[in-house]
């Protein structure tokens, strides 16, 4: 069963080399955006969906799913969720084949505004699509799902990222925005003062970047347990504790984080929530 098993890993790493000329689609844009539509409308009739080959930090080998998606936001919104979309990929008879990763936009995080924290200003906006995955974990599965996308995918399917969002006209601007906005042109003579801030914010980015992953693995495991897989179920005591960590950490530190690291972390924390509702 081992030699098996290392086979078909090989075999997965020779498609993935050798399909790397053809690891792209084309597919028409289509929306279900609900109450959302009101603020939000999509420019783009069509989206390109790429893999492509990439190495982390640390050198490894990694393939990347990427794709951009044009959008007019027609009147600023506010919303108590990250505006990020939900991605289905439909055959030509508009049958859902698979799934993609979602489509990020760049928000603005205003804590004077009640739950309706996370807005977007009115303007044309670009949402961004992208996965990095360690060839390593790759299994023949995912090779077989992409592929099918490469071959029947035919339109993309947006919808918003979470089925209970609310939304409302932005119009409100916090003190807490104003503050940030002006700080961009301000310089300072005391550059120890400048540079441990700086370090500081890099620091808080790893901690985000190690969080957004233990996120990834913990609905990863809750998935499998959800199917009763044992195994997945004796390793959720450590990630609970890494989880309590987590928190005491950023909760004792906020006013050390800036507005955009704080909606970032928002955004991973509802992430995982979504996944824990979606399981009940």
């Amino acid at each position: 069963m081992k030699v098996l098993k290392y086979l078909s890993f090989a075999v997965l790493l020779m498609c993935l080399a050798s399909c790397s000329e053809e690891n792209s689609v084309t597919l028409k844009v289509e929306a279900e955006l609900g109450e959302l539509a009101n603020y939000i409308k999509l420019t783009d009739q069509e989206v390109v969906v790429n893999m492509s080959d990439e190495k982390d930090d640390d050198g490894v080998d990694c393939k990347v799913i990427t794709s951009s998606l044009a959008l007019e936001v027609t009147k600023s919104v506010a919303s108590n969720y990250s505006m990020d979309f939900d991605v289905e990929v439909l055959d030509k008879n508009h049958v859902k084949i698979g799934t993609l990763p979602h489509f990020e936009i760049e928000e603005g995080y205003d804590y004077d505004n009640g739950d309706l924290s996370n807005y977007l200003y009115a303007g044309s906006v670009r949402a961004q699509m992208k996965r990095r995955t360690k060839v390593a974990k790759l299994t023949p599965e995912d090779q077989e799902k992409w592929e099918k996308i490469l071959k029947e995918g035919a339109y993309i399917l947006i919808k918003p990222g979470y089925s209970d969002a609310e939304y409302a006209e932005y119009k409100a601007k916090s003190s807490n925005t104003e503050v940030l906005e002006s700080s961009n042109g301000t310089t300072t003579e005391d550059e120890d003062i400048a540079d441990s801030s700086s370090a500081s914010s890099q620091d808080w980015d790893a901690m985000l970047d190690s969080y957004e992953e233990y996120v990834d693995k913990y609905i990863s495991l809750m998935k499998k347990a959800s199917k009763g897989d044992m195994t997945a179920l004796a390793e959720y005591p450590a990630l609970m504790s890494k989880a309590q960590e987590f928190c005491d950490k950023m909760e004792n530190s906020k006013g050390s984080m800036s507005a955009s690291q704080w909606a970032r972390y928002s955004k991973i924390s509802s992430k995982m929530l979504k996944a824990a509702q979606e399981q009940r």
